[in-house]
C-alpha cells in the first residue's frame, strides 16, 4: 500500500514498496492514469511545468526513478532492463490498469525496454529523446561535460571546479535525500550504463504491440532523429514526432508543441478501444 509522505514535503507525494525500491512519487489531476518518467540525473520535478495541462484530463503520477531524488537504490547499479523492470512493479504496486507512459532520455529508455518487455501492461508509450546506438556526440557529452572518462570512472575536481552550478543542481536534486557527497556516486553508479552498449536488434523492436510514439528533436545529436526513424519503421502502427528547432535540451522551450502531440495521442488510442 501506498505510504503518504511526511509531515513537511509536497502534499502529493507518497511512497511505495516495488522491486525492492522504496519509491517517492506523487500524482495530480484525475482521469485515465497517465505515469511521466524523468530524464537522468533529474528527478520527477522535471515535470513540474508540463503538469497542469495534463492533469486536467489524466491522473498524473511522477515518480523519482531508482536512485534519484528521494528513491533509493539498495542495489548501488542502473541497466533500462532493471529500471524498466522498477516501473512494472510500480504499475501493479498501485493497482493501476494500463496507465499511458510518457518518458524523456533515461525515462524513454526505460519505457522502450518496458514495450520490449510487458506487452499488454501499458495502454501507449510516448517516448522521447533516446537512441538505439550511442553517438559519438553523447560520448564527447558524458566525457567532456559531464566528466566520465571511463565506466565508473568520474572526475569529480574538475566537475566541482568547471561545472559548479551542475554540482549545485544535483546536490539540491539528490543529496538531500541521501548523504553529502551523494551526487559522486550517482554518477560513477549511472555512468556504468550510459556508457555501454545498446543492443537493440529490428527482432527486439519487432516485438512491440502496443501503441508507441516517438518524438525527438530535429537538433538531437544525442538521440537524432535518423534513429527514431529507423525505430519507428521497424514497429508495426508505430508514430512519429520531429520537433523543429530543437535539441535534446531545448525540446523544452517547445513543450506546448511536444504537448500538443501527446495529447492527440492519447486521444487516438482512447477512440480507438
Amino acid at each position: 500500500m501506498p505510504k503518504s509522505s511526511s509531515a513537511g514535503e509536497n502534499p502529493h507525494g507518497n511512497f511505495i514498496e516495488a522491486n525492492g525500491l522504496h519509491i517517492y512519487y506523487e500524482e495530480h489531476g484525475a482521469g485515465d492514469p497517465l505515469i511521466m518518467l524523468h530524464g537522468g540525473l533529474e528527478t520527477s520535478q522535471m515535470w513540474t511545468s508540463m503538469l497542469p495541462d495534463f492533469a486536467t484530463q489524466f491522473r498524473v503520477i511522477i515518480p523519482d526513478s531508482r536512485g534519484h531524488g528521494r528513491t533509493d537504490n539498495p542495489a548501488g547499479v542502473f541497466s533500462y532492463p532493471m529500471m524498466g523492470a522498477d516501473i512494472a512493479a510500480f504499475i501493479k504496486a498501485l493497482g493501476l490498469s494500463k496507465p499511458f507512459i510518457i518518458g524523456y532520455s533515461d525515462g524513454g529508455q526505460t519505457a522502450l525496454e518496458m514495450a520490449m518487455t510487458y506487452p499488454g501492461l501499458v495502454r501507449g508509450y510516448m517516448i522521447g529523446g533516446i537512441y538505439h546506438s550511442i553517438t559519438k556526440a553523447w560520448q564527447q557529452f558524458l566525457a567532456f561535460e559531464l566528466g566520465m572518462k571511463e565506466p565508473g570512472v568520474i572526475d569529480t575536481e574538475w566537475l566541482l571546479s568547471a561545472k559548479p552550478e551542475s554540482v549545485a543542481y544535483w546536490q539540491t536534486l539528490h543529496d538531500s535525500f541521501h548523504e553529502p557527497g551523494y551526487w559522486q556516486q550517482l554518477l560513477r553508479q549511472i555512468s556504468h550504463m550510459w556508457l555501454a552498449t545498446l543492443h537493440y536488434s529490428q527482432d527486439d523492436l519487432a516485438k512491440i504491440k502496443d501503441p508507441i510514439l516517438f518524438f525527438c528533436g530535429d537538433r538531437d545529436d544525442f538521440c537524432p532523429p535518423i534513429q527514431n526513424l529507423e525505430m519507428y519503421q521497424m514497429i508495426n502502427h508505430a508514430e512519429l514526432a520531429v520537433i523543429p528547432n530543437a535539441d535534446h535540451f531545448s525540446i523544452a522551450q517547445e513543450w506546448n508543441i511536444v504537448q500538443t502531440v501527446l495529447n492527440r495521442f492519447m486521444l487516438r488510442v482512447i477512440a480507438a478501444a
